[in-house]
């Protein structure tokens, strides 16, 4: 007979402990106290129903009693050791004071550490979190040994560390060098990635003296698969971008090849727009992702934009996640940019950046009062602003999920656009 206890409000991240004992007053005393602590509980009242939820839960540590009917405590902890699904798992006995043979036994055959009974409560966390201290590393690195197999040493990890500097260096010089650069128009951009690799991207694409593909998009998750899957729908965008001028219909056929050759749970969300210089017509079709933001200022005199003289726009035109379903549709729209016109692409690694006194995100609102409040400023200064703005309610340069911006803003007064 078994049961599970679920972790107390306190503890998102709380670490599992299997307590097997038979004696239900000590299993419950345990159990109280141990939940108390922080911990999350699953209990067994014998060592064959304690076996089976070592398999199917997998706890960071199994606290069991010695003496018990039918199978022992050091019965169980050599079938535990035994196993392969199971043998990681650190053992914390249970044994009688008097009982110095059962101590050296459970040593010998893979215990960790045993407590003498009387206990008290205090040892037992004590104990605990002292066990989990030396083996929370191994639990944490064992993947990395299974996925490097024999070159897991001193001399391979430094090799993997230099491949995840490259694959880092690689990919940023996948991303353009610098904005481009078009009479009557100032762009910038801003790219910070959580880990060594990232799965926000932003991309220029030149189709013409006359037109730009500005692309920006989010693959779920981090590190390396969301910075594979990144580079994958780079490099479809830029090849397709040259042979359809329709946005939807270019992330129509990006979805096409990412459900087909991903897995169901590898996804992404992006914008592909097409900007038309000579008119600052801007077409574009959204993937599932966040709406860019137009700030429309006053067309004749641009700088009364410091005086709130300005529209916000969400251009909220979507479709469907990149990548997730076959029967994905998307459309296109258009929204023009006059003189003093700015135009915010943005990944949700901004707008869920959290704050460091509350839980409240940054949000939306937060970035677009952050934006009109400065629109008078060149596209690179924004994304200076925005940045001292985001360092300003997080309180810490950590950052938990990547961030790409990109700013356009149109600065050429000459021009009409028709």
């Amino acid at each position: 007979m078994s049961e599970t206890i679920f972790v107390s409000q306190n503890t998102q991240t709380a670490e599992t402990i299997l307590v097997i004992d038979d004696d239900t007053d000590i299993l419950e005393l345990l159990k109280m106290s141990l939940i108390s602590d922080g911990f999350q509980v699953i209990t067994a009242s014998d060592g064959i129903s304690g076996l089976e939820l070592a398999k199917a839960d997998q706890p960071d540590l199994i606290l069991l009693d010695v003496m018990m009917p039918q199978m022992d405590g050091l019965q169980v902890i050599e079938k535990l050791k035994s196993d392969t699904e199971t043998n990681a798992i650190p053992v914390l006995w249970l044994t009688a004071k008097s009982q110095t043979v059962d101590k050296l036994r459970g040593l010998e055959i893979g215990g960790d550490d045993y407590i003498t009974k009387p206990f008290d409560l205090r040892e037992v966390t004590a104990r605990i979190n002292a066990v989990l201290g030396r083996t929370r590393p191994v639990k944490y690195i064992n993947p990395l040994i299974n996925a490097m197999g024999e070159s897991f040493s001193e001399a391979g990890v430094a090799e993997l560390g230099s491949h995840l500097q490259a694959a880092a260096e690689i990919q940023l010089k996948l991303l353009p060098e610098k904005p481009p650069f078009f009479p009557g128009y100032d762009f910038a951009t801003m790219f910070r990635s959580s880990t060594s690799v990232s799965g926000d991207f932003y991309d220029f694409i030149p189709l013409s003296d006359t037109h730009l593909a500005i692309v920006l998009g989010d693959v779920k998750g981090h590190g390396i698969p969301a910075a594979l899957l990144m580079v994958m729908i780079q490099t479809a965008s830029r090849l397709l971008s040259h042979q359809a001028d329709c946005p939807a219909m270019i992330l129509k056929h990006i979805n096409t090849l990412l459900f087909h050759n991903t897995d169901l749970e590898q996804f992404a969300t992006m914008v592909y727009g097409i900007l038309e210089i000579d008119t600052g017509k801007f077409t574009y079709a959204n993937g599932g992702h966040c709406p860019p933001i137009h700030f429309i200022t006053d067309s004749g005199n641009p700088e009364q934009a410091e005086k709130s003289r300005h529209q916000v726009k969400l251009l909220e035109t979507g479709g469907m996640l990149i990548g997730a379903f076959d029967i994905a549709t998307f459309s296109s729209e258009t929204c023009l940019l006059s003189p003093g016109d700015v135009l915010l692409l943005y990944t949700d690694g901004v707008t869920e950046t959290e704050g460091q006194i509350s839980n409240n995100f940054y949000g939306e609102d937060r970035l677009i009062n952050c934006f009109s409040k400065n629109l008078t400023r060149s596209a690179e200064s924004l994304c200076d602003v925005l940045q001292t703005d985001l360092m300003e309610f997080s309180g810490t340069a950590q950052l938990k999920d990547d961030r790409a911006v990109v700013v356009l803003k149109r600065t050429d007064t000459k021009k009409t656009p028709t």
